[in-house]
């Protein structure tokens, strides 16, 4: 569904870039700034006339910000030295008509026994490339070529989707070419591509490091829609800001986002606070109570932390997200609910079902799409912009007017810290000794002791277990607990919420015969 959702959404944007006026440059930077919403990216080749063999047809893009792309000059010398000029990108793909896409050690295999396209994927660190053939008047005219410097970037999802839309890109590309052209030696930067795809502002993530453009990209291709997203991540990486940026990038930005963080509630309450109470539920319940999910009508429900959630909770909210529909406590009818759900933890959910405690068709019901925030030591380019955020930040409060600044080998003792803590402990480390600073100049930092677990006191690793033999467990240890009941009041299939007859069916796919085998 959200793939179909995605390809008529850059479907109505290509539309939107095909029919934009403005020169050539400008036309062809909002085609990438719409691709690199839905295909990752780090440098990307758009060859507008395979036939031509002057430099002038082939445009080059180096991503260098979320929505920042510098031209690469094709008869710069400086330049083509280190990235494929016309020549050799063009005898790489003069005889093929077929899409492709490789990663890690394919593409690595693929461009080793050429001598100036390894010198390339060294110099720019590329480990992954898609290809895409565009059909013109006669035969294969045009092509784009993205790349990318991490392993494993493209994968079926993304060629389906470019594959699928050959024929409209074609259709962009050729109206880019019959275009004003520019200046000589002069790229306009596009004004008006956040008038073909908006690009949202994020609130407390700063950088441009591959792996945090990736999650960012994700959160653009997602936000539009009503998905439930399940944001991964350790603690103080920044969840909760990415998590404002999906809603207010939504069309329900106009209604209500609720928090809960499901780790602050007290087990007994977490039920009542999620789905609301009448009077006299229990003890204490003085008056009704409105929940969460009511209080997000309209709007979008953020669970927080719950990898921490109770279990017997656990149920009761896959069947308000399964059938949006939810019953207070203590009342008797159902109330439809109208919220976009979306999740966030720092646990390792996997883990937490092996453990059992996390439910399973819960994780299959949550995890519909996945972002994971990169911890700071995976981005440790992105340590500078983040330490002169906080230290002007926090300086501009403690002494108006006298910027503050960092000492070299305080901003190394910076970028080479682990960061356990991550954004949030940076921030703090700052904070304090802008506090203690005696002049604006950050000198040395007093870092943190490094910490190691006690090998005594540490568990080991639950063993992983397929899906399928965690599937069966849990069917397994329902049927137990329920003397072997499959179906009616009381029986498995109420217990896990499932139709008997589905049940029944995914017993049979898992060998479970009744009796059950004692232990």
């Amino acid at each position: 569904e959200h793939i179909a959702r995605q390809k008529n959404w850059l479907s109505s944007l290509l539309d939107n870039v095909d029919n934009m006026g403005g020169p050539m440059n400008e036309k062809m930077q909002a085609l990438i700034s719409v691709l690199t919403s839905f295909l990752p990216m780090d440098y990307v080749v758009v060859d507008t006339n395979l036939d031509d063999k002057s430099p002038e047809t082939l445009y080059q893009f180096q991503r260098t910000a979320f929505d920042e792309f510098r031209r690469i000059d094709s008869d710069n010398e400086s330049e083509h030295s280190v990235f494929p000029n016309a020549g050799s990108y063009r005898r790489k793909h003069m005889d093929k008509t077929t899409p492709y896409f490789l990663n890690g050690p394919d593409f690595n295999k693929a461009f080793g026994s050429d001598m100036v396209w390894e010198k390339i994927r060294h110099a720019r660190n590329l480990k992954a490339q898609c290809w895409l053939p565009l059909i013109g008047s006669r035969n294969v005219e045009m092509s784009i070529s993205f790349f990318s410097c991490s392993d494993e970037q493209y994968s079926p999802d993304h060629f389906s989707l470019m594959t699928s839309l050959q024929d409209l890109l074609a259709k962009v590309i050729n109206s880019i070419r019959r275009s004003q052209h520019d200046l000589p030696g002069h790229h306009t930067p596009c004004d008006n591509t956040n008038s073909i795809i908006p690009k949202p502002r994020f609130e407390g993530i700063i950088g441009n490091s591959a792996k945090l453009l990736d999650a960012l990209d994700k959160m653009t291709q997602v936000a539009p829609f009503d998905n439930t997203v399940l944001v991964l991540g350790e603690t103080g990486v920044g969840k909760e800001g990415l998590v404002k940026a999906i809603h207010h990038s939504s069309n329900r930005r106009g209604k209500p986002l609720i928090k809960v963080n499901c780790a602050a509630i007290p087990a007994n309450l977490v039920e009542s606070e999620l789905f609301g109470h009448e009077k006299g539920a229990f003890t204490g319940a003085l008056e009704k109570r409105i929940g969460k999910f009511e209080q997000a009508g309209g709007g979008t429900l953020f669970l927080d932390e719950i990898g921490e959630m109770p279990m017997e909770v656990q149920s009761k909210l896959l069947r308000a997200i399964q059938e949006k529909e939810i019953e207070r406590v203590g009342g008797r009818t159902t109330i439809k609910t109208d919220v976009r759900i979306i999740t966030a933890t720092n646990r390792d959910l996997l883990k937490e079902i092996a453990a059992g405690k996390f439910r399973l068709d819960l994780y299959y019901r949550i995890n519909v799409f996945p972002i994971t925030l990169p911890p700071l030591r995976e981005r440790r380019d992105d340590i500078p912009l983040l330490a002169d955020h906080f230290l002007q930040s926090m300086g501009s409060r403690v002494r108006p007017g006298a910027p503050f600044s960092f000492s070299p080998a305080a901003m190394e003792q910076l970028v080479g810290y682990s960061w356990p803590g991550n954004i949030r402990e940076m921030e703090h480390l700052i904070e304090r000794h802008v506090l203690q600073a005696r002049s604006n100049v950050i000198e040395l930092f007093e870092m943190p002791a490094p910490f190691y677990l006690d090998q005594h006191h540490t568990h080991p690793e639950p063993e992983m277990k397929s899906f399928e033999d965690m599937d069966r467990e849990h069917i397994v240890k329902a049927l137990k607990k329920c003397n072997g009941k499959v179906s009616g009041r009381g029986g498995a299939a109420e217990l896990l919420n499932l139709r008997p007859t589905t049940l029944t069916s995914k017993m049979k796919r898992l060998g479970i015969t009744l009796p059950l085998a004692s232990a």
